[in-house]
């Protein structure tokens, strides 16, 4: 832990505590719209949104990593506007919007997981582990299930055969109706992340069945990542102290506290 924090530094570290707190309030939140989301198809594309909008104002803004800062904007900014534009030509030539399905795959899988690799970069690097810092590597986690949604998904629509008909949402072509069925793959996606069985794909398709072990092992790699995390933050805590602490390190206590 820095002996001596400036009170710029401070201040950020505030700020990207917040951004913690509100990226794992929108994920939730999120997440407890889905069943919504069947209903009002629009609310998935404005969730994803809002996610991305979180992602870049609230925690790439504050991080303490510089060289691709820039590199999550542009893709949070592109990943936005593609998902207007697939918004659109959804509603009037689904057919093409199935086409783009795939490119809409791989700007969000690519923003999202540059922003991974950030965040547990900044989650390593953090001058100390409290609550919010934790609430952090909670997101990150659920992060990662909302990705793997977006991959279960484009194999929906290329692939509704693929999965198991009690993943498949009731009533709902997956073709047609692209918005609705998206609910139905963040479950799918978090059964996936969670537990170690593949039941949400047929065992004929090796491909839909790698996208879901792909879900799997990310998960199991993160949680591995935040336990070595935790457990080096712990032994640094075990280390001796100086005996007269440093007015910054009294602060850092306070926020530690906060």
């Amino acid at each position: 832990m820095p002996q001596t924090l400036t009170p710029e530094h401070l201040q950020c570290i505030h700020k990207r505590h917040r951004g913690y707190v509100y990226l794992l309030a929108v994920i939730s939140v999120v997440l407890l719209l889905q069943p919504l989301a069947v209903d009002w198809p629009l609310l998935t594309s404005s969730n994803s949104i809002a996610v991305a909008s979180v992602m870049m104002v609230c925690l790439t803004r504050y991080s303490p990593l510089r060289s691709t800062k820039y590199w999550v904007y542009g893709l949070g900014v592109s990943a936005i506007s593609f998902e207007v534009i697939w918004l659109a030509t959804l509603a009037r030539t689904p057919e093409l919007a199935k086409h783009l399905s795939i490119p809409h795959l791989m700007i969000w899988s690519v923003f999202i997981s540059l922003f991974l690799m950030r965040q547990v970069r900044a989650l390593m690097i953090e001058p100390f582990v409290n609550l919010k810092v934790l609430m952090g590597a909670t997101s990150g986690y659920l992060l990662i299930g909302y990705l793997g949604a977006f991959l279960l998904h484009s194999l929906l629509i290329w692939q509704p055969l693929a999965f198991n008909s009690n993943y498949l949402p009731a009533r709902i072509n997956p073709i047609t109706e692209q918005l609705r069925a998206f609910p139905s793959m963040v479950t799918a996606s978090f059964e996936a992340l969670t537990t170690i069985s593949n039941s949400v794909c047929s065992s004929g398709y090796i491909l839909a069945r790698i996208g879901t072990l792909t879900i799997t092992i990310l998960g199991q790699l993160y949680v591995a990542v935040l336990i070595g995390l935790v457990l080096s933050r712990f032994q640094n805590r075990l280390e001796p102290q100086a005996s007269r602490p440093t007015s910054s390190d009294a602060q850092i206590q306070r926020i530690e506290r906060g």
